[in-house]
């Protein structure tokens, strides 16, 4: 997977086009031809499931029929993905995948989750994370909290939800990005590791802003920075961590949906075209704003690039860290 190309992504796709560009053609102009099966790959209740749901509900209002949805949970979600991938590749089931199809090959390559399996169709939405300290910590914006680290190396920490798991992962890039020794402290689930920050047991956490905002508007958090590539809707007046000079620092929880990777091309980018209209919607992409998203519909071919790029990001994360499960 370190070796991993745009065009290797789309390899399988591509091949399927050149074999299929007539019935493909053909059956792109009434797609779908019967109800479209939207995976989910984690259980009810989470973003994921959250975001699926949304956009499968737009999209049966686009097509005229209702799209199903359907939770296949189990082994950090590739369960589902792999199900996916193995399904019948026209088009009528895709999977709504999270940045573990970046990480899981370089942090779990037993778990023979392979990017190369799926036709990628659209990054759909980008969920930053905040950056909070509690109150005790003596740093009101990033380079303060950077100056404080490197000034009393080991001596900060900051919480995760586990070993592996997206926050643990924005902690780590942002250590080897700033040049810090901060101590990482793994919990059961990102809940204790907030009511520890919360009660001064830890002093630095990188978590999703609605968890948080309540208690930075409390007073009981305070909020450092933002780790997209733009700023947060919620947080405008607070600035990211690459507008504080953190150079290379994105760090974002972010969703995109799949199909099979021997799809014919032209019915990708029929599915493309019905979810960025989906997304357009202007009552759904506040939905995504509510729950600290950020709409970011684009290509086929721009979701493929940015697979490869994460999933390169993320493996040097995991290497320099020498994190495993």
């Amino acid at each position: 997977m370190t070796t991993l190309t745009r065009r290797q992504l789309l390899a399988g796709a591509t091949a399927a086009g050149a074999v299929l560009a007539g019935p493909g053609a053909a059956g792109a102009q009434g797609f779908p031809t019967r109800q479209i099966r939207f995976v989910c790959p984690y259980p009810a209740g989470g973003t994921t499931d959250f975001l699926t749901r949304i956009l499968a509900e737009k999209l049966g209002e686009l097509v005229g029929q209702r799209v199903l949805v359907e939770n296949r949970a189990g082994a950090a979600g590739v369960i589902g993905m792999k199900e996916v991938a193995g399904s019948q590749p026209d088009g009528h089931t895709i999977v709504m995948t999270d940045t573990s199809i970046a990480i899981t090959p370089t942090l779990n390559p037993g778990a023979g989750l392979d990017p190369r399996a799926f036709a990628p169709v659209i990054l759909a939405a980008a969920f930053p994370s905040v950056l909070v300290v509690h109150p005790s910590v003596p740093a009101r914006t990033l380079p303060e909290l950077i100056a404080l680290a490197r000034a009393n190396p080991g001596k900060l920490n900051f919480g995760s939800g586990g070993i592996g798991t997206g926050p643990h992962l924005h902690g780590e890039m942002f250590k080897a990005k700033a040049g810090l020794s901060i101590e990482h402290i793994a919990y059961r689930g990102n809940a204790p590791a907030l009511q520890d920050l919360v009660a001064g047991q830890i002093q630095v956490l990188f978590t999703g802003g609605p968890t948080a905002s309540s208690h930075i508007a409390a007073g009981t958090l305070r909020l450092i920075a933002t780790t997209g590539s733009e700023r947060l809707p919620a947080f405008k007046d607070t600035p990211t961590a690459l507008e504080q000079g953190l150079q290379g620092f994105v760090a974002e929880q972010w969703f995109g949906v799949l199909a099979p990777a021997a799809t014919p091309p032209q019915v990708v980018e029929r599915l493309n075209q019905l979810l960025r209209a989906a997304l357009a919607d202007g009552a759904l992409s506040q939905r995504i704003a509510d729950q600290g998203g950020i709409p970011k519909p684009g290509t086929p071919d721009a979701f493929a690039s940015y697979i490869v790029s994460e999933t390169a990001a993320w493996a040097e994360v995991i290497r320099t860290a020498r994190i495993t499960l």
